[in-house]
């Protein structure tokens, strides 16, 4: 899924990465890839919130980041960590959103992974579940 909204969606979220974190076109679009399935491992990895990702919570996106191994995506988009970080900072709320409308919320997105419906602590129960939604 989060292959299809790189190529449905690549240029919002390089807008993102311009005007959300100030990088240059084209290091957006080469810090896309690699920033992306950082997000997929980190939610992949579980003990997040949906719900709250999903509506922005500002905990939950930090929770996310924390998750994120930096380094490896800076030195694949040839960016300095805190570049990088700040480029996360502002792609994991465009990405949590267009994943959002893409299945019409945290319940259409559990159900979309297999899940009860239940939005509440989702990503701690989906567990191996994620990985259907990154690809994996």
């Amino acid at each position: 899924m989060l292959e299809d909204l790189l190529k449905e969606h690549g240029g919002e979220l390089v807008s993102s990465l311009t005007s959300g974190a100030g990088l240059a076109p084209d290091q957006a679009e080469k810090f896309l890839p690699p920033a992306v399935s950082g997000i997929g491992e980190a939610l992949g990895s579980g003990g997040l919130d949906l719900s709250d990702l999903l509506g922005g919570g500002g905990g939950a996106v930090s929770a996310l980041l924390e998750k994120i191994d930096i380094g490896p995506i800076a030195a694949a988009a040839g960016l300095d960590e805190e570049r990088a970080r700040k480029g996360l900072a502002s792609l994991v709320s465009t990405v949590m959103s267009l994943l959002g409308n893409k299945a019409g919320g945290a319940e259409g997105l559990l159900s979309m992974l297999g899940g009860s419906g239940e939005a509440g602590g989702a990503l701690g129960a989906l567990g191996g579940m994620a990985g259907k939604l990154f690809g994996k």
